[in-house]
């Protein structure tokens, strides 16, 4: 993608100006020269806003003179088709190449404004110019950014993140077996355990015990562990880390065995994440009521015996999970928008019309 400073600069005008010819020439000589060695050119709201005549105009002379030149011109918005004299009526006769439009519903009126009756093709619904990517739209610490690049958090149909101090009675086995069903069912899991403070020989044996469990269950590269993918985190991650990841995330499983209260849980509902908590800790329903979902991860006062296997339990929790998240029109929203609308995933909307047949003005 080359971008250019091409256009010279002049005051635009509502009217049309006394030099308008004039203009037009220096627009056309400065496309002439930029744009020579180009395949395709993208233009913004030049055909559609009425202060870019001159402009609009130099576009359709220059077009002329190169048939091979692709022209993609995105607009935002439909004028009301009008009668209109030279230079005017430029803003409604079909210019050089296609028209792209970020949705389907209005192409008729894109049809009818730049009177496109029986090349209907030209106009093109796509969303891909309104793409977001929400590690460039809001101020994440760079230490969030790397860690979703690493773990590929943002990637996945179900993320969370674990913030946990690795005792045994956190658990998180429990939360691996789980996303190991939900990868079966043909969902991508991804599960980031920030391993606070865990530098210790008991707790780095337990993480390689769960790595071997991780590998055992096919989810290498879906679980992954803050203090061995990045070496800032081997005494811990930021607090403002944590909350920014759980942004990226749309479940928070908590399986711990003791507890009387988790802020996690609480700053996991203020993000906006499904959560998951044990039905076995009668204060986590005391707690947080019908605003989670519960499933008997034992605690220490409660143990269970899965049956017919540990896993073929999970496997079976995996289905109530991927049930409920898919009814939660908010959490499958914000999945979406993170997953679906991102610039990464639109670029495979975008790039098949860099490879369209160029079309001259009718």
């Amino acid at each position: 993608l080359d971008l250019r400073p091409v256009v010279p600069f002049m005051q635009l005008e509502k009217g049309v100006a006394k030099d308008f010819e004039a203009r037009v020439g220096k627009i056309q000589a400065a496309l002439d020269l930029s744009l020579r060695d180009v395949d395709v050119c993208l233009t913004h709201d030049i055909i559609l806003q009425d202060t870019y005549k001159e402009h609009n105009v130099a576009m359709r002379r220059y077009a002329e003179t190169r048939p091979d030149l692709l022209w993609l011109h995105w607009i935002h918005s439909c004028p009301t088709p009008g009668q209109a004299s030279y230079p005017d009526n430029c803003r409604y006769t079909p210019p050089p190449g296609y028209i792209v439009y970020p949705n389907a519903s209005d192409l008729s009126r894109v049809h009818q404004t730049y009177q496109l009756h029986g090349q209907e093709w030209r106009a093109i619904a796509n969303r891909a110019s309104h793409a977001i990517d929400p590690m460039a739209l809001w101020p994440y610490d760079g230490l969030t950014k790397d860690l979703v690049d690493k773990s590929g958090l943002a990637e996945g149909d179900v993320t969370a993140v674990y913030p946990v101090g690795l005792d045994r009675g956190k658990q998180p086995e429990k939360i691996i077996r789980l996303f190991a069903g939900i990868r079966k069912l043909g969902y991508d899991p991804r599960l980031l355990i920030i391993d606070w403070q865990s530098m210790g020989d008991r707790f780095q044996k337990y993480i390689d015990e769960l790595i071997v469990l991780i590998n055992g269950l096919h989810l290498s590269g879906h679980v992954n562990f803050t203090s061995r993918l990045d070496d800032r985190c081997s005494q811990g991650v930021p607090r403002r880390v944590v909350v920014e990841l759980m942004d990226l995330t749309n479940v928070y499983v908590h399986p711990s065995r003791i507890e009387t209260y988790s802020l996690t849980v609480h700053e996991a509902m203020l993000r906006g994440n499904l959560c998951v908590l044990n039905h076995d800790l009668p204060v986590m329903r005391e707690l947080w009521g019908d605003h989670a979902i519960y499933m008997d991860f034992e605690s220490d006062r409660n143990s269970r015996n899965y049956q017919p296997s540990e896993q073929a339990f999970w496997d079976d929790e995996s289905v109530r999970l991927m049930t409920e998240l898919k009814q939660n029109r908010a959490v499958m929203a914000k999945t979406k928008a993170r997953k679906e609308w991102s610039p990464q995933t639109m670029w495979k909307e975008f790039a098949p019309l860099l490879h369209k047949q160029p079309v001259g003005a009718s």
